[in-house]
């Protein structure tokens, strides 16, 4: 059965996703003129403090990967938050498939980062990874916390019973 502290975590990190996506990942493919200024200057100020080189040039694989985090993740997000704080079962293989999608297209991101000529020096590398570096360990645990565990609720989270269930 999955433990409360990384149940914690990954309820954390669902929800700090939504915002981090719409408002800085979505950039990549929105048109400017649709991104709120203050959304605008922190992708600018990401840029500029960590050197990094993939939201600054974009290029067409890391929009292609910005893609499906806005049709697929984005969703999963929300309906994956909402899953792990009822404790539902049913999110296991939406978790499982989630997990290893996104720790898959994390590894082309990482090695962008660890040899990109953009990158002015190995602090600014090492900066950058370990801000990256969260969005590969935690889907990547949560891929194998719920490959492993059949319930990862155990048995209270096979239960459907919704609001108007519980009135009657």
């Amino acid at each position: 059965m999955m433990n409360d502290t990384f149940r914690f975590i990954v309820l954390v990190f669902l929800a700090m996703h939504v915002p981090a996506t719409v408002l800085m990942d979505s950039q990549a493919l929105v048109p400017k003129s649709m991104v709120p200024k203050f959304a605008q200057r922190l992708l600018e100020f990401h840029i500029s403090t960590n050197h990094d080189p993939l939201m600054d040039d974009q290029p067409v694989w890391f929009k292609s990967f910005i893609l499906c985090e806005l049709l697929f993740q984005l969703p999963f997000f929300i309906i994956g938050f909402r899953a792990f704080y009822m404790k539902r079962n049913w999110i296991r293989i939406p978790g499982l498939v989630y997990g290893v999608h996104t720790a898959t297209t994390l590894i082309p991101i990482l090695a962008e980062i660890l040899h990109s000529p953009d990158i002015p020096s190995t602090q600014a590398r090492a900066q950058l990874f370990l801000i990256y570096l969260p969005y590969l360990v935690i889907p990547a645990m949560m891929a194998w916390v719920l490959a492993i565990e059949d319930k990862p609720f155990g048995k209270a989270g096979d239960t459907l019973t919704t609001r108007k269930s519980k009135r009657k």
